[in-house]
């Protein structure tokens, strides 16, 4: 056996009875006296901690909350007959199992056997996992689904030829990832720089684009190089080119026809060396029809064409996408966190408007609200589980009144819940008085 236990205990006799009697099985042991003592010890590798609810310093239900937001590690409690009571509260919090002293050799080594066979069997689950998220992160982006693998595949032959690439899809699908890409596979050795034309007011952006020369304008006390030039022999992507100027569009079809430009307040024309690349969220060839966009423009921009599809139109990304976040978490804070299979469900059913962006920050302020390592229902945005709970009850003949009654009563029972029955708890979470809890839990019948 390979498995790595610590055992903290500060009665002498007992560490020293168990340490033995588990090397006698195989398993490599450390003892300590105290938390204190012991923590350094603890990381991600260790497959069992076994200890004492009692011990001096931090006492065992403050060290298994210390040890299961930092680490996936077990926790096998041990406690005396008298404090079984606290033994189930550091379960609330994270420990695996407890057993009552005095110890029962034959009875621990099921319970070792048990814990440490699930944990045998995670890790392997986990080792699959990685292999399958390895085989759908593409030079750091995720996609699983055909359509994405469609889009790889394309980025592959287009990176390098030097063409202008227009990427369209909805806000959030990460038209800006897959503009790097494009970058990266290019191997061109500039800069990669990304311009937001939505968020800069037209008359700042010529100059953020263009650059000028000293005295072209009140304020611009000395030449500045614009980000044409400081691309100059890599990639500027234009995000949200839809939102440009007419003016500015004129200006910029003479960059991507001739890769010519002029500083502000100069006739001097410099050459650079660019690829451009172009995102919107607008269909252009409607712009172009409404006089809001130039076709001559449109076309030098489009040579190549990439849609990025809405994470609602390929859901085999969802699970993938939410394995990356929470890996990339687990190499950012060292835990390892999990999905419910209920929550799992919500995730993969929800249309999820705000795309790829959307989902991942939903799954990172689950992971920082998530008092444990698996994420559940209700760590989820409210919104979200009222779309599972309402698509669950209610049907086109539903009575409005009726829906609102069952959202409010799963609500109020949530938050019960979570405030161990505490009406007064509950209402604060809920941002309702206590007057109102009271009456709404005598109107829904609700048992505490």
């Amino acid at each position: 056996m390979n498995e790595r236990i610590i055992i903290i205990e500060d009665d002498k006799g007992v560490r020293f009875f168990l340490e033995e009697a588990l090397k006698s099985e195989g398993y490599k042991v450390n003892s300590f006296e105290s938390y204190e003592d012991a923590y350094r010890s603890i990381k991600n590798d260790t497959d069992l901690v076994i200890m004492d609810i009692s011990l001096p310093g931090l006492d065992g239900l403050s060290a298994t909350t210390e040890i299961k937001t930092r680490y996936a590690v077990p926790i096998l409690i041990m406690t005396a007959y008298g404090t079984k009571k606290n033994a189930l509260e550091a379960i609330k919090r994270g420990a695996t199992d407890f057993f009552v002293k005095p110890i029962l050799l034959d009875e621990l080594k099921v319970i070792l056997r048990r814990v440490l066979g699930t944990r045998r069997l995670k890790k392997e689950v986990e080792e699959i996992r990685e292999k399958e998220l390895e085989n759908n992160v593409f030079h750091g982006v995720v996609g699983k689904s055909s359509q994405m693998k469609g889009i790889f595949k394309e980025v592959e032959k287009i990176a390098g030829k030097g063409l202008s690439v227009l990427i369209t899809g909805e806000t959030g699908v990460g038209k800006e990832e897959i503009a790097k890409l494009i970058h990266v596979l290019s191997k061109r050795k500039g800069e990669f720089i990304v311009v937001n034309c939505a968020s800069i007011p037209d008359n700042l952006l010529e100059s953020e684009l263009f650059g000028y020369d000293k005295g072209a304008f009140t304020g611009a006390v000395q030449q500045k190089a614009g980000k044409f030039e400081v691309a100059h022999g890599g990639s500027v992507v234009l995000d949200e080119i839809g939102e440009m100027s007419p003016y500015l569009q004129a200006k910029l079809l003479r960059v991507v026809e001739n890769q010519e430009i002029e500083h502000l307040g100069s006739t001097k024309t410099n050459k650079v060396d660019l690829h451009v690349i172009s995102t919107t969220n607008r269909i252009l060839e409607n712009e172009i029809k409404e006089g809001n966009f130039r076709e001559d423009l449109f076309f030098r921009l489009s040579q190549i064409q990439i849609r990025i599809p809405p994470l609602r139109e390929r859901p085999d990304d969802i699970q993938v996408l939410v394995e990356y976040v929470l890996r990339n978490i687990e190499n950012e804070t060292g835990r390892v966190m999990t999905i419910s299979d209920d929550a799992a469900r919500v995730i993969i059913g929800y249309p999820w408007p705000g795309n790829t962006r959307e989902l991942i920050g939903t799954i990172k302020r689950a992971s920082v609200m998530c008092d444990g390592d698996v994420i559940g229902l209700d760590g989820l945005p409210l919104h979200l589980r009222a779309e599972h709970l309402l698509s669950g009850s209610v049907n086109s003949y539903t009575l409005l009144d009726d829906a609102i009654s069952a959202l409010e009563k799963t609500m109020i029972i949530d938050a019960l819940k979570k405030s161990n029955g505490s009406q007064a708890k509950a209402a604060r979470l809920l941002g309702i008085s206590d007057r109102s809890m009271w009456y709404r839990v005598k109107k829904y019948e609700i048992g505490i």
